[in-house]
């Protein structure tokens, strides 16, 4: 999703469907894993570093956030927001990565 926003803006083209798609679906994806961290977390023992909270957190509201601050902009705009969402995002995958356990 971050390659293909930061293309859209390079590009100065607007997200079409098939970006939109994408994003539904990564955010269904964050969501279920999400669910299931929580699951992990009560069911058998919460992550070492208390900063994995923090970074799913953060991971939850990403793209809804972008969502919303993307809304109204003008199309080079969109991409944009969307390309910095994305790159947030694998960021703080691979912080989710890094301090759980």
């Amino acid at each position: 999703m971050a390659a293909w926003a930061i293309g859209l803006a390079v590009t100065r083209r607007a997200p079409g469907p098939m970006f939109t798609a994408g994003v539904i679906w990564a955010f269904l994806v964050v969501g279920a894993t999400g669910l299931l961290g929580l699951v992990v977390a009560i069911g058998e023992h919460p992550p070492r570093d208390g900063l994995h909270v923090v970074y799913g957190l953060l991971g939850a509201a990403t793209l809804p956030g972008a969502f919303f601050v993307a809304s109204g902009r003008t199309e080079r705009q969109r991409a944009l927001v969307w390309a910095i969402a994305g790159i947030v995002m694998a960021i703080l995958v691979l912080r989710l990565f890094q301090t759980g356990g």
